[in-house]
């Protein structure tokens, strides 16, 4: 349905995402619009395109899908648009003398003819010019809103793009809309290429060719790659743009020197990086080398101190151990991998009961707020994630480009093998000399979401002590959840056959009975087993997509255990106040405020954050949630798809976390997703209960398939190479 009318009044106005709500003056009587609007004032006309509904709370209303501003044609809506304020130089009184003298003709008068305006008395030449160049910069800004708007841009997308490019828009995109990828956050390659294409730009254009690349490049980093070979870059970019591979070969070169890129040999292979992934990698290994040279080695006996840490805490330590307490006390950086119940906590402890001893301070780190608690949890010390850690001493600004040493002398952090290339760089860049960093982590977890392989390529390196935990002591006859881990990443059958244990298997055929059982046991039979609230347990998933998959496990559990309240909807998402949900991105810029204990402001919410929804406006599209960690958030409109429903999560994203219970489904599906150390992972992210459900002819698939899915890095061979040449730490990396 299309409506045209005035804007009688504005009762609400977003300026940051357009969000408005207007009375609209249509043949005399008032309808109240609401929906995305471009920059509009009372007196101006629009046209609208929507449908009637009506809101619960305030009746009747025109939801606008879209909205096009309409220069006004009555005498009236001329004198309001002018009288506004919207037009520098011109007020109610001006407004209504120059309509007095031109009439309907008067916005003309003023875009045309602006010497015809000192006729007005109070307008000189100068201040008629003024108006003028007032009038033609609004004019332009809602020309290029518009031209913005037929090229299918959303209108709150197009707003911020305005804001960026200023007059220049409509000229940059044109020439060359590819460079929207890299100035407006939330434009990607499939949206430039859309708006090139409509723009006539030739598919073999070197704009589209080096995009492909660099778009190449980033989806390849989403899987974990930092590099990738030439031949198959090119060969990825020729089928995304169905182009011939000569003219994308010479691209890169382009790329190169332009400094986008950077090209590298790496033990024979042709490795072609974005330059912020090579500095990142690259600044990691120079890092991690440094620590280990400059370390002043402590010959220090530590046999006396762990024998008093044993008998204060009344615990025997294995020689493993031992031997890993020993190395981290003595060494710039050190590695302590193990299992699930192997003692990783206990050590950790002992080690920092021994540095404080020596005078050597300690901070602990993870990489995500659950972790952190976690550590803090089972350690009683403060810890942190590593991000809050980098910004505690450095304000607002931008702590990825401080170089101020923290004031430690040791970090120890856990969960590493969920740490990549980048956060490990700005990590390293903020460690003084002589500072001990102990990396511990499962190196058997899945690898990092983000790019690199650092726990692997560290200990493949051979340069970094590491001690491997393979004793286990968190196995009793209570518990099956350590022992199933272990036989699990043994490739052996776990023990599903004991019905009075804290690890179950359910035989489910069908994808469906597989996702009712899930519904059934996570909103109903296991809270009531475990006394829990439903938002203790966790269902984890392999993928997002299908009957099992997470999006469609969210909407399912949401309708059971949330399914009514204040709502707000976005597309196929609903956010309800009291859902669970998860942040998926770093966002160093979105403000928090903590209450409890005591008053605190900040910024940054990460990948992985996890909180429920406190209060949803309808009106704003503002969403505000409280995180797990006590930090209160308010997510406005244009940031909401950094937040999704996390009722079930995959499995990927559950690193780092423990959860009271995991439910987790067993189905058929890629050998390259649903392999041992996925199921591993899952399983080990649980404390009290497991429950898998499912085919148990797939289980035995998932166990048997050891697949580990290869990541180009080249971290191990940076390692390496700074090692073998410490003049290189000082040079460029």
């Amino acid at each position: 349905m299309k409506l045209r009318g005035s804007i009688d009044e504005i009762r609400f106005r977003n300026d940051e995402n357009g969000y408005t709500i207007a009375v609209l003056d249509i043949e005399g009587d008032p309808v109240i619009a609401v929906g995305t609007f471009p920059p509009v004032t009372e007196g101006e006309d629009v046209e609208v395109i929507g449908d009637y509904v009506v809101h619960p709370k305030f009746g009747r209303q025109f939801k606008a899908t879209d909205v096009k501003r309409v220069m006004p044609s009555t005498l009236d809506g001329i004198v309001r648009y002018l009288g506004s304020g919207l037009i520098k130089g011109i007020g109610p009184r001006t407004a209504l003398m120059l309509t007095a003298t031109f009439g309907n003709d008067t916005l003309n008068v003023i875009e045309h003819h602006p010497n015809r305006l000192t006729v007005i008395r109070g307008i000189s030449a100068n201040k008629a010019m003024a108006i003028h160049e007032a009038y033609l910069q609004n004019k332009k800004m809602q020309d290029a809103v518009m031209y913005l708007q037929a090229q299918d841009i959303p209108l709150g997308t197009a707003l911020k793009i305005y804001r960026f490019y200023g007059e220049d828009t409509e000229s940059i995109v044109a020439q060359n809309p590819y460079k929207l990828i890299e100035d407006i956050d939330g434009i990607g390659f499939l949206t430039a290429d859309r708006i090139a294409a409509k723009q006539g730009i030739p598919k073999d254009s070197p704009f589209r060719m080096r995009a492909g690349l660099m778009h190449e490049l980033a989806a390849t980093g989403e899987e974990g790659n930092t590099f990738l070979p030439r031949e198959e870059l090119v060969s990825l970019t020729a089928e995304l743009l169905k182009c011939e591979k000569e003219g994308i070969d010479g691209e890169i070169d382009s790329l190169i020197i332009d400094g986008k890129l950077k090209r590298v040999e790496l033990d024979g292979v042709e490795a072609i990086y974005h330059r912020a992934v090579f500095q990142a990698e690259r600044g990691a290994s120079a890092g991690l080398i440094k620590l280990v040279c400059e370390a002043d080695r402590i010959n220090y006996d530590t046999e006396n101190d762990i024998k008093e840490f044993e008998r204060v805490h009344k615990v025997a330590l294995h020689e493993h151990q031992k031997e890993a307490v020993r190395t981290a006390v003595q060494n710039g950086v050190s590695v302590i991998t193990g299992g699930p119940g192997t003692g990783k906590t206990t050590v950790i402890k002992c080690i920092i009961d021994i540095t404080e001893k020596l005078g050597i301070s300690s901070m602990l780190m993870a990489p995500t707020g659950r972790a952190a608690k976690r550590l803090s949890e089972s350690t009683g010390r403060d810890a942190t994630t590593i991000h809050r850690a980098l910004m505690k001493d450095v304000g607002q600004m931008d702590y990825r480009s401080a170089l101020t040493p923290l004031k430690c002398g040791a970090v120890i952090v856990d969960e590493v093998s969920m740490v990549d290339v980048f956060l490990l760089n700005m990590l390293v860049r903020r460690l003084a000399s002589g500072t001990r960093l102990i990396l511990v982590g499962d190196k058997d977890q899945l690898p990092s979401v983000g790019a690199g392989n650092v726990l692997a390529d560290v200990i493949a390196s051979g340069i970094i002590p590491v001690v491997m935990l393979t004793h286990i002591y968190r196995q009793s006859e209570e518990s099956l959840i350590a022992s199933n881990a272990h036989a699990v990443n043994e490739g052996k059958m776990p023990n599903i056959s004991c019905k009075d244990k804290d690890f179950f298997f359910i035989k489910a055929k069908t994808q469906e009975q597989i996702a009712d059982t899930i519904v059934d046991m996570a909103s109903r039979r296991i809270p009531k087993y475990l006394k829990v609230e439903p938002n203790k347990l966790q269902v984890l998933c392999p993928i997002k997509n299908g009957v099992c998959g997470t999006i469609a496990m969210n909407r399912r559990l949401q309708e059971v255990i949330n399914p009514s309240g204040k709502e707000i909807k976005f597309g196929d998402v609903i956010y309800r106040v009291g859902d669970k949900v998860m942040h998926i991105s770093n966002n160093y810029q979105l403000e928090w405020v903590r209450y409890e204990p005591y008053y605190e402001r900040g910024e940054g919410v990460f990948n992985g954050d996890t909180g429920i929804i406190s209060d949803v406006n309808v009106e704003t599209g503002e969403i505000n949630v409280m995180l797990d960690d006590g930090r209160a958030v308010v997510y406005p409109a244009d940031v909401r798809n950094q937040l999704m429903p996390a009722y079930a999560v995959t499995v990927h994203k559950s690193q780092g976390s423990e959860y009271v219970g995991v439910i987790m489904p067993i189905t058929g599906g890629s050998p390259m997703i649903l392999t041992r150390n996925l199921l591993y992972t899952a399983i080990t992210r649980a404390k009290k209960f497991v429950a898998l459900i499912g085919d148990e002819y797939f289980l035995k698939r998932m166990i048997d398939n050891n697949y580990i899915a290869k990541r180009y890095s080249g971290m191990k061979t940076f390692l390496t190479e700074f090692y073998g040449d410490n003049n290189l730490l000082y040079g460029e990396v």
